[in-house]
């Protein structure tokens, strides 16, 4: 069975674009990282096996910006966290605690956003990202979770 190593926000980040209506998605030359890969293989494959990390995973790795271990460009866009890579584990160990999963879980991508519709609500994901509020997160993450739980009824 196909496995993927992939971090909790990247996860969510491509269940949030499939909400705001992409259906698929394409390569980021410019940057040259898996997010397109890794996002295609989630929502044509509801039975990948997700491993999760909070360091670089499959997205990361071929990304000019990863120097093997951590993110090390890419501005934040956030004065309190200058650095993406503070910034990206501190999300992903929030989004580690709401889940209650850790780091190096294993779980399939359809029974992942099942759990995320379980644990994940619109007041946690504003708690969640509560440095860098952007209003339609919680709108367009809640609108691909259904959409993901819809195209893959068993």
């Amino acid at each position: 069975m196909q496995k993927l190593i992939v971090k909790p926000h990247h996860f969510l980040d491509i269940i949030k674009l499939h909400g705001s209506g992409l259906d698929s998605f394409v390569p980021a030359p410019d940057f040259g990282h898996d997010f397109y890969r890794v996002g295609n293989v989630i929502l044509e494959n509801p039975e990948v096996i997700i491993q999760l990390t909070i360091i670089g995973d499959d997205i990361c790795i071929p990304c000019k910006y990863f120097d093997g271990e951590k993110c090390i460009g890419d501005s934040n866009n956030n004065p309190q966290y200058q650095k993406k890579e503070d910034w990206n584990r501190l999300i992903d160990s929030r989004l580690f605690e709401k889940l209650n999963l850790k780091d190096g879980d294993e779980i399939k991508a359809l029974d992942l956003v099942i759990l995320a519709k379980e644990k994940i609500k619109e007041k946690d994901i504003l708690e969640v990202w509560k440095e860098k509020i952007i209003p339609q997160r919680a709108t367009f993450l809640i609108k691909g979770i259904n959409k993901y739980l819809e195209n893959n009824r068993k």
